[in-house]
């Protein structure tokens, strides 16, 4: 009798699971995927945003695919596409293509504003490593300085990092 009941209740929770997956099926069949690309800038098809949006559904103002038209007037230099539903793509993988309205691989020269932001962190890194002396160097620096133009050199390499470490880049 317990073996019987066992075998009910996996086949609700098939049951469940399969209702599940149709109705969501269901909610997602007239999707598509959204590319909001920029035209130039920091490179002429980077993805700015990726999504899904149903064209299918009543405008009134709020819909996802008015909000896209809204950006276009907001944004002059950029444009989106609507793909078939399917996988959002990688903004850092991959780019939009305008002449040929696809999806294609980012080339080396393109960088990201995510990927610029890891260069922009590395190279502050190797700055701060080149610039920064140890304190026993800063203070045998100072120590010595004789005059105005050691001092005032000495001063600005500090204040550059100070100033680095305060506005989180370099100029």
């Amino acid at each position: 009798m317990n073996k019987k009941i066992i075998i009910g209740y996996l086949a609700i929770i098939v049951f469940a699971i399969f209702m599940i997956g149709f109705i969501a099926g269901q909610a997602s069949a007239g999707q598509q995927v959204y590319v909001f690309y920029e035209k130039t800038s920091p490179f002429p098809g980077w993805i700015n945003m990726v999504g899904r949006v149903d064209p299918a559904q009543p405008p009134d103002g709020s819909t996802l695919k008015e909000r896209l038209a809204a950006l276009l007037i907001e944004y002059l230099d950029a444009g989106y596409k609507l793909y078939p539903n399917g996988p959002l793509p990688d903004p850092e993988a991959v780019k939009y293509d305008q002449a040929t309205e696809t999806l294609v691989p980012l080339e080396p020269g393109d960088i990201t504003p995510k990927a610029q932001a890891v260069l922009d962190k590395a190279q502050k890194e190797q700055d701060l490593i080149n610039n920064m002396p140890s304190w026993s160097q800063v203070q045998t620096t100072i120590n010595n300085i004789s005059s105005m133009a050691d001092a005032k050199a000495y001063l600005l390499k500090l204040s550059r990092i100070v100033y680095w470490g305060a506005k989180n880049r370099p100029d």
